[in-house]
């Protein structure tokens, strides 16, 4: 029965976890079509046909982005942008959790070495509890009990 319970559990939340990283993707995708086509609309205009108007813009020429950007299918953006939304490390966790780490260092030391302060103390402590145990067992007499019979 309880198997059964765990098994029904586990599936309810795969099946869950799945619709969901589906419904992710779909808005991942919905996102890079409309960024697709903006982009593709950007190439046709005059500004990226035209070299004279492209050049007159300078640093606010977008059309070398555009270009980047048109390379990749949205489906494949869409594909990427899942994948990096799952692993660990993905839309910079692991660069936040470095930056939190490193702001805590102090504290992290502090209690590292409080740790390892309490752990020398009942080190010593079960150490002297020991040797004191086998002092009391060797200055101990032997004790002969009677046999009545």
């Amino acid at each position: 029965m309880m198997h059964m319970f765990a098994r029904a559990i586990t599936t309810l939340m795969l099946s869950a976890w799945t619709v969901t990283k589906l419904h992710h993707f779909q808005l991942h995708y919905i996102e890079h079509g409309k960024s697709y086509a903006a982009a593709q609309l950007l190439l046709d205009s005059e500004v990226c046909v035209r070299a004279h108007l492209r050049m007159s813009l300078r640093e606010f020429d977008n059309c070398d982005t555009a270009e980047q950007f048109v390379r990749v299918s949205p489906l494949n953006r869409a594909v990427y942008s899942l994948a990096e939304e799952m692993h660990v490390c993905g839309q910079n966790r692991c660069a936040i959790l470095y930056m939190d780490i490193t702001d805590r260092l102090s504290y992290i030391f502090a209690c590292v070495a409080l740790l390892l302060a309490l752990m020398c103390l009942k080190l010593g402590r079960d150490y002297k509890r020991q040797s004191i145990v086998e002092q009391s067992e060797v200055l101990r007499l032997p004790q002969h009990t009677k046999k009545f019979s």
